[in-house]
């Protein structure tokens, strides 16, 4: 009788777990990329908490009035990667570009922060760029001018652990002319300078 009542209870409490659901905000309707999400786009609906992805919202006040990075389907959950970080999308919203650059090497990192203000020149070797005080000459090793000035730091993005060569890379707010300049230096290893304050 005991290995039955132990037998029965591990039933229901698998088919409690496969059961349990959680609040999990959807697409109302198919999202392209780029859409300013409002309250008529999203739904709370009960989503098995198993299967629930990663950085699922769960209230749409959190999401609401964020912007779309990616299309999304009807009755998709929304997550964190399919949303634009706010500071690109209030970029976006005044007609600014917003551009990945890969930095010459990583020690540049403990001089930037996100919002700060940067001029950003091509790196002539990639990995062997150190950087200089702000407003030096660019003559060492053929710096020359810079490329983008008084782009402002969107977002940091460090290296990949999963990748040897990876490089940080920063993403920067410009007008669009610059943004398409940035695009075409080749080998995309682009050295910064903070700018004085």
């Amino acid at each position: 009788m005991l290995c039955l009542l132990l037998a029965a209870t591990s039933v229901l409490t698998r088919t409690s777990a496969r059961s349990a659901t959680t609040p999990t905000v959807v697409a109302s309707h198919r999202l392209p990329a780029g859409t300013l999400l409002s309250r008529q786009d999203l739904r709370v609906t009960a989503w098995p908490a198993p299967s629930m992805p990663a950085g699922a919202a769960q209230s749409a006040d959190a999401v609401v009035g964020r912007r779309m990075a990616t299309a999304l389907g009807q009755g998709m959950p929304v997550t964190a990667d399919d949303l634009l970080e706010p500071a690109i999308a209030r970029a976006l919203a005044t007609g600014q570009a917003a551009t990945t650059v890969d930095l010459a090497s990583e020690s540049q990192l403990a001089m930037l922060r996100t919002g700060a203000r940067v001029d950003l020149y091509a790196s002539p070797i990639a990995g062997t760029f150190a950087p200089q005080a702000a407003g030096s000459p660019g003559t060492s090793g053929g710096i020359g001018s810079p490329v983008a000035r008084d782009a402002e730091v969107l977002s940091i993005l460090p290296p990949a652990a999963s990748l040897p060569d990876a490089r940080p890379a920063l993403v920067v707010a410009t007008d669009r002319a610059t943004a398409a300049q940035l695009a075409q230096v080749p080998g995309s290893f682009l050295a910064t300078l903070v700018q004085p304050p």
